[in-house]
Parts: structure tokens; C-alpha cells; sequence
């Protein structure tokens, strides 16, 4: 067995020279079975171990396992990390199953050790028969293609973080035999002969025992050699689809993703599934299913340009317009509204948004007419009454634009000129007395427009950007 996993590892180069591999262990059969081959060849491999434990506080010999591991670490000579989660809490805050609300936990875990530690890989002791339950598990659910692919051989976690498993093709008889060899003795976790209280269970204990009686020892194999071919061709279509992504969905400073949604709708129902939830993971969402994609296509076809949806993990799919974003609930809270703060002129006017107007009065001779860019603005200085005001709208505002030839709510030029809903509350208006003068960045009054018998321009300029970027 050494020599077939050593095989598997150089075959596929999961372990670069040189790299610290963070091992994940719970003390059972395959992951004290793939400590104990790991101590044996890491030098060979020229890599360094650092164990993980995760006490999930699930049953009375919890305790036990985590003090098992450190034993196992000390005698080895490897360091290691036990940590304890209340996966009690995060099942009640997040309506996770005990099973989910244990694999996040375990896996933040994980990721926060391997930053801490500056590992490059963690290595799990997943294997050739947890591949072929899990490719059951996932038919019986109704699984689509990604997940029949079932579980992968190494795949990225997070920025410059590779998840590697290297018993991929090792069988859990493997590893019975190699504990018995090496007279190890791990700990049994007694959930894994619970029929009644987990699916994996009754499909590791009758499900696949009843096909091999029924169709023969070799089924196993066979399931793993049909999770091989749908898992080369997820990947195949995953290339295909990443190619079109980067045209269709655009990454925000704040971590979301933006989707162009004219550009999503050109393509088949089935391309559009795959891009949305493509840009579900890029978001942050793990576990991204063809119903939240479904939901996601839904909001996107929907009759109304500001409608929103929640999706897991503190995502929020906010529609604006033509384009889809989404982004951590936390990123699109409504502004604060503000009224009466006097814009100072000439100068820099920080808003409480920490947006800024910067103010100048300019020769008309000096002008440069007309302006192209909304975020600026021209006025007559001499019609306009002192101080001018800036505030956010209120119900019932009003303005007379440009050109327009009367007044307007306020809220209709914005719905007119699709200003996301969002981003309403954060206009800021300028007013001349009652008067609104300029709606930043969106439009202008008409009578307050510089004309032939101006003299002074009052020059604005809207500046998005937060004060502390300028």
C-alpha cells in the first residue's frame, strides 16, 4: 500500500517538494492510517506534517479521540493542533443538519490552521469506497452532474489552499490490512453503525453490501469507474463554461460578483444554470445547488429591475436593471439618509456617506462647455441663493431637469434613468433655498443652467470614491 499511494502522490505531484502539509485527523482507521504512512514517506517526499484535530463535541468520546491524537502526534513527533467547536450553535444559528453544521465547522477549522501555520496542502483520508458511496448517495438524492462527479482527488479551498487526498484510489480494505500490519489501534467512532440516524450509514451497511451480493464483489469498482468518467467530464464542461464566465460576470471591490444579465440571457437555459452558479461560488456560497441557481434565473427574469433574493451564506442576489449582483448581506444596507449640511464653496464638502462634492466658481469664459461626465455640473453663481444645502431625498421631492419644460418627482427621474434602488437613498441633492439644483450625478435644473448671460459658473464635481481613497 506505501508503494501505491507513493505512486498516486508523484504521479499526480499533490505534494510539491518542500511544501508544509497540514494532515487532518480524527483518530479513526483511515485517518490514523494515513498519518502513519505520511510520517513514513514525508522525508522521502521532502515535506513537512502538522496535524489537525477538530473535537466536534458530538459524543462522550470526544474527549478521548482528541487526547488519542495528541498521543499519536507526540510519539510521532509531529506537531500538533486540537481545537474544540460548538457545532450545537452553529447548527442552531445557521438550520444546518448536525452532519453539515459539523463539516463547516471542521473545514474553518482547517483552513484557519493551514493560514496559521503557512501549509500549502491538507490532506484528508478520504478513499476509494467513500467515492462509490458517495456517487450513491448523490443518485438517490438526484444528483446532477457535478455531483455524481463525487469527490475529486485535490481541488482548491481557497486562495493558494489545495484540499489533496491521497488514498483516491486506495480501498477501505486497504486500510484495515495496513492497520492490522502496523498493529495500530484507532479509535471507533460509534455514528458510523448508526443505521437509523444516517443515510451514508444504511448505504455503507446494506445498500452496497446487497449489490455485491446481488450483482457481484466487483460493484464498487464499477461505481468508481463511473464517478471517474463524470468527473473528467464535469471538468471538461467546467473549462468550457469558465471561458464564457469571465465575458459574462465581473468581480466588485467588495467580494461579490456582477452579472451582465443581457449577455446571460443570449445563452441555453442549461448554460445559464452552470454560469449562475459558477458565479454563486466565486461569491462565497460552498455548496451552490440547481435550485438556488433556478432562483437566481427567476430573479433575473423577473418583472421588477430592484427585486432581490437571500441565498446561503449571508449572500444576498440583488437585481439592478440588466445586471445581477451579489454580494454579503452586510455590503448593500441602506445609507443613512442626512439633511442641512452647507456645501462649502469654493472647497471639498465631505458628506456622512464619506462621498465628497468639491465646489469652485469659475469665469464662463473659462467654461468648457458642454460636460460630458454626469458626475459634474455647471450652474449660474448668480441665481443660485446662499448657502446651498446638501441633503439625501425625501418623500414628495421635486425638480425641474433640464430641458424638461416642468417639474418631477424626484423618484420618477431615478426609476427613468434605472438608478439601482439600492443606491437611491445615497444621492445627494443640492438645494438653492426649496429649490433642488442639481441631483448628484443624475441631473440638473433647468433654471439654474448656465446660459449666454452668465458670468460666474459654479462648478461641482461629485467624487464616488470614500474620502480616505482620495
Amino acid at each position: 500500500m506505501k508503494k501505491k499511494v507513493l505512486r498516486e502522490i508523484k504521479k499526480h505531484n499533490l505534494f510539491p517538494s518542500g511544501a508544509k502539509i497540514l494532515l487532518a485527523v480524527s483518530g479513526g482507521p483511515d485517518s490514523l492510517c494515513l498519518l502513519h504512512l505520511m510520517s513514513e514517506i514525508a522525508s522521502e517526499l521532502n515535506i513537512t506534517l502538522h496535524i489537525v484535530h477538530v473535537n466536534h463535541g458530538l459524543r462522550p468520546e470526544s474527549k478521548m479521540e482528541a487526547l488519542f491524537v495528541k498521543k499519536e502526534a507526540c510519539r510521532l513527533r509531529i506537531p500538533v493542533t486540537v481545537c474544540s467547536v460548538d457545532v450545537a450553535a452553529l447548527k442552531q444559528k445557521g438550520r444546518f443538519s448536525a452532519q453539515d453544521a459539523a463539516r463547516r465547522a471542521r473545514y474553518a477549522v482547517i483552513r484557519k490552521t493551514a493560514r496559521r501555520i503557512g501549509a500549502s496542502c491538507i490532506a484528508t483520508a478520504h478513499h476509494r469506497d467513500d467515492r462509490a458511496e458517495t456517487l450513491l448517495l448523490r443518485i438517490l438524492h438526484g444528483g446532477g452532474l457535478d455531483g455524481l462527479a463525487g469527490i475529486s482527488r485535490e481541488r482548491e479551498i481557497s486562495a493558494g489552499l489545495m484540499l489533496v487526498r491521497p488514498f483516491f484510489n486506495i480501498s477501505r480494505k486497504d486500510i484495515e490490512q495496513y492497520c492490522r500490519m502496523h498493529k495500530l489501534r484507532p479509535v471507533m467512532d460509534s455514528s458510523n453503525e448508526e443505521y437509523d440516524h444516517y443515510l451514508r450509514n444504511r448505504v455503507r451497511l446494506r445498500l452496497l453490501p446487497f449489490l455485491e451480493k446481488e450483482f457481484g464483489c466487483h460493484i464498487r469498482l464499477s461505481l468508481v469507474k463511473s464517478a471517474d468518467l463524470l468527473l473528467m467530464d464535469r471538468n471538461l464542461l467546467y473549462s468550457f463554461v469558465e471561458n464564457i464566465y469571465c465575458d459574462v460576470v465581473s468581480s466588485m471591490d467588495n467580494g461579490g460578483v456582477k452579472i451582465d444579465l443581457n449577455k446571460l440571457m443570449c445563452f441555453s437555459s442549461a448554460l445559464q444554470l452552470r454560469l449562475l452558479r459558477m458565479a454563486m461560488w466565486s461569491s462565497g456560497i460552498e455548496r451552490a445547488s440547481v435550485t438556488h441557481s433556478r432562483q437566481l434565473l427567476a430573479l433575473a427574469n423577473n418583472s421588477s429591475p430592484s427585486a432581490r433574493i437571500f441565498l446561503p451564506g449571508g449572500i444576498k442576489a440583488v437585481r439592478r436593471y440588466a445586471e445581477l449582483m451579489l454580494e454579503r448581506s452586510d455590503c448593500v444596507l441602506p445609507p443613512a439618509p442626512y439633511d442641512g449640511i452647507e456645501l462649502i464653496v469654493p472647497g471639498r464638502t465631505v458628506l456622512p456617506d464619506g462621498m465628497v462634492i468639491v465646489a469652485a466658481v469659475i469665469s464662463a469664459s473659462k467654461a468648457s462647455l458642454p460636460l460630458t461626465d454626469r458626475n459634474e455640473a455647471y450652474f449660474d453663481w448668480a441665481l443660485l441663493e446662499k448657502p446651498l444645502i446638501v441633503r439625501t431625498r425625501q418623500p414628495g421631492d421635486r425638480m425641474e431637469p433640464l430641458g424638461c419644460g416642468g417639474t418631477r418627482k424626484i423618484k420618477d427621474i431615478l426609476i427613468d434613468r434605472k438608478v439601482p434602488l439600492d443606491r437611491r437613498g445615497s444621492i445627494p441633492l443640492v438645494l438653492s433655498g426649496d429649490a433642488v439644483v442639481w441631483l448628484g450625478g443624475v441631473e440638473i435644473s433647468h433654471p439654474f443652467r448656465v446660459t449666454s448671460e452668465t458670468k460666474e459658473i459654479l462648478h461641482l464635481r461629485l467624487n464616488l470614491c470614500r474620502e480616505e481613497d482620495l
